[in-house]
């Protein structure tokens, strides 16, 4: 006589997995494999031994309304309550390339008014070296970045002052 497992002594060798159904069309019950933590359940119903409670729909509306609320009070604290203060920073903060913005629009400014006092001032604005530095400094990066030749001119017309410039020495700060 053929030795039979435990498994087939106990008559579990042929069983329907659970959540299938069987040849009748009947569904077979999940019991503890249909309740994985994490997994949201459709239904409301309550399950024996400790095992997880399936998710009902005022669970999900209350996680709703929690987030909802969340992000409407950091919006209002961030709006309203403690918003954030925005400062003028000098232009010796500027990155490189608005640097040279910067010496571009002195030097077009230059250009309107040939005020090399004026422009000398607000080159003075960006450190404490010599104003025609920058204009220099500012020359080499339009030719490297693919400035156009206006602006290269109004550039180099900029320098040219700066390195021509005589403080007033009747005017005291």
């Amino acid at each position: 006589m053929l030795a039979l497992s435990g498994q087939a002594r106990r008559g579990e060798a042929f069983r329907i997995p659970p959540g299938s159904k069987d040849s009748n069309g009947k569904e077979e019950p999940s019991g503890a494999a249909g309740l994985l933590p994490g997994y949201f359940y459709a239904n409301t119903t309550q399950t024996k031994g400790g095992y997880n409670l399936p998710m009902s729909s005022k669970n999900i509306i209350a996680i709703a309304a929690s987030l909802a609320l969340g992000i409407a009070l950091g919006l209002v604290y961030g709006w309203v309550i403690e918003p954030v203060e925005f400062t003028d920073v000098t232009p010796d903060l500027l990155r490189e390339d608005y640097r040279v913005d910067y010496v571009l629009m002195t030097a077009e400014a230059y250009q309107n008014d040939f005020d090399s006092e004026a422009a000398a001032r607000r080159l003075a604005m960006l450190g404490s070296d010599p104003p025609e530095t920058y204009a220099a400094s500012a020359i080499e990066y339009a030719s490297l970045n693919g400035f156009t030749e206006d602006e290269t001119n109004a550039l180099q017309a900029l320098l040219t002052a700066m390195q021509t410039h005589q403080p007033n020495a009747d005017q005291t700060p």
